[in-house]
């Protein structure tokens, strides 16, 4: 069975890593280098508990103040298209509290598969970066802790998977580093930090040992098709028979499956990052944080620490100025006033695949028997990597269950 996958991110890597081992031969084309999307600068978090979809109630409110303020947790960049209007249009039907909470489910069942993925690649000896360090959110307010924790009651199981920290001394027995201000949480001991370009770096030597072939600076221009079926993958470096063909392109996913005749409704939602070296292994964060009022990640490594934050729908290029990172690293330092923040590298951007219901987008590409699409995992691909590539291998030999239709792409009523 010989499988072309397009897409080189985190996603398409563990894609091809995990067909390699069942048996199909398999191609990865990228039309960059690998591994230099938003894969490459995310904010190296693995959780196992954040199964809730960017549109959740109240999200539209929040939106829309972000077009005066550019400044609230999810930023919407003005286009006046037909099409883009009607993905906000969808994203808004999202947030009534029924579609979110059945979201919350279905994005669940892919959370589950998340920390047996990531100890799975380490049984098979794939050789990357990771800690247990888990994870915190915190907050400023009783008011905004009980409101975040509130999150979690009509999901008891996933709610099992906390521990809610109330007062300095339960927060700081956690990490000691933070600010003494800082006296509600909620603490996920299960996750992980994992530095992204070292799992794609094990990713990509373990499918060229296993007779994978990775083809980078190779464009996707066309699809040449018959009977319903992609039968070659045309590129600037020539053409590639498939038998299956996965499309795992991040934002570009879209435009592919346009080619096809078929609409995924996915656009880019900007985010960006900084690395901070630290030389000092006890002078670096103990744990992942997140915060609710200036809405940024932190996440230690062995490098020191990195910083991400943006949510920023519709933004067309991944660019973002010295004046936000400035304002990132301020935001680090409330956190964690006693850090190093010297030793500072060039910011990064990138633009976030997001599906207009904030759930994965995986499986066939409506109107095609052997075309699958792997998109729309927002802030979760390096989280999601792992049972993304899991589900598409069960919908490939028929073995997937009924719950994997949550994330067909034919949800969303569009037909080729």
């Amino acid at each position: 069975m010989r499988t072309v996958i397009i897409g080189a991110g985190v996603v398409g890597l563990a894609t091809a890593h995990e067909l390699l081992r069942a048996g199909q031969e398999v191609t990865v084309l990228d039309a960059g280098a690998y591994g230099q999307g938003p894969s490459h600068g995310n904010a190296a978090l693995v959780t196992s508990v954040l199964s809730f979809p960017v549109p959740a109630p109240g999200t539209i409110g929040v939106a829309a103040r972000s077009i005066v303020t550019g400044s609230q947790a999810i930023t919407i960049r003005p286009q006046f298209s037909p099409s883009y209007l009607g993905f906000l249009l969808r994203m808004a039907r999202a947030t009534t509290k029924s579609n979110f909470a059945a979201g919350t489910v279905a994005q669940d069942i892919l959370t589950r598969m998340v920390l047996d993925g990531f100890a799975e690649y380490a049984d098979e000896g794939l050789s990357f970066e990771q800690h247990t360090g888990g994870s915190m959110h915190t907050f400023t307010t009783r008011e905004s802790f009980e409101a975040g924790v509130r999150v979690f009651d009509d999901f008891p199981e996933i709610r099992s998977r906390i521990r809610v920290l109330e007062g300095t001394e339960a927060v700081h027995e956690v990490d000691p580093g933070l600010a003494p201000e800082i006296s509600y949480a909620y603490y996920a001991p299960a996750d992980l930090q994992v530095e992204p370009e070292s799992l794609m770096k094990a990713l990509v030597a373990s499918i060229t040992a296993g007779g994978g072939t990775l083809r980078e600076h190779t464009e996707v221009l066309d699809f040449a098709t018959a009977g319903g079926k992609v039968s070659s993958v045309v590129t600037s470096e020539g053409s590639f028979d498939a038998d299956q063909v996965v499309i795992a392109a991040g934002v570009a996913s879209r435009s592919l499956a346009a080619r096809l005749g078929a609409r995924v409704p996915v656009r880019s939602g900007g985010g960006y990052s900084v690395d901070v070296h630290i030389d000092d292994p006890t002078r670096r964060p103990r744990t992942s944080v997140m915060t609710d009022t200036t809405h940024i990640a932190i996440t230690p490594l062995d490098r020191g620490l990195r910083a991400s934050s943006g949510m920023i729908i519709g933004q067309a290029e991944p660019t973002v100025s010295g004046r936000v990172i400035d304002g990132l690293l301020r935001d680090v330092r409330a956190v964690y006033p006693d850090a190093p923040l010297d030793d500072v590298r060039p910011g990064w951007a990138g633009l976030r695949p997001m599906s207009a219901d904030g759930v994965p987008i995986i499986g066939l590409l409506p109107g095609w028997d052997n075309t699958y699409v792997a998109t729309g995992h927002a802030m979760l691909g390096l989280t999601y990597a792992p049972p993304t590539a899991k589900v598409l291998r069960a919908l490939m030999e028929g073995t997937a269950p009924e719950a994997y239709a949550a994330f067909s792409p034919a949800r969303f009523g569009v037909r080729r």
